[in-house]
């Protein structure tokens, strides 16, 4: 009985591959995780993004300028979600997160998760 309520926990505590958090309906009409900055400006609000690429600015309070092969875009990224280890400019990271778009301003992305991706 033990061994099954320690599960959750060693579950929780590892937590779960990007894969796995991205996990939901994959039958018709199902649309695929944007994984571009191009992509991710032609989708609607709240659509998944995984985009690995480099912050290369911050713009302001959690608020940064992230680059990929395809463009820029302005990302949020709350404070407690940051890595702990120090990312620049140069640091490939792994963004996951969701499409905000606005009225009256550029659509961002409101960052969940930022990975640190260490060279092979």
């Amino acid at each position: 009985m033990k061994r099954y309520l320690l599960m959750p926990l060693f579950a929780i505590a590892f937590g779960a591959p990007a894969s796995d958090a991205l996990a939901g309906y994959t039958g018709p009409g199902a649309t695929a995780v944007a994984t571009t900055v191009a992509q991710a400006r032609q989708q609607r609000d709240d659509h998944a993004v995984l985009l690995l690429g480099h912050l290369v600015a911050k713009i302001g309070d959690e608020r940064y300028r992230f680059r990929d092969a395809t463009g820029e875009i302005e990302v949020e990224i709350d404070d407690e979600d940051m890595p702990h280890q120090p990312v620049g400019a140069t640091t490939t990271v792994e963004l996951l997160g969701k499409v905000d778009t606005h009225r009256f301003k550029a659509t961002d992305i409101d960052v969940t998760r930022v990975q640190v991706l260490r060279p092979r």
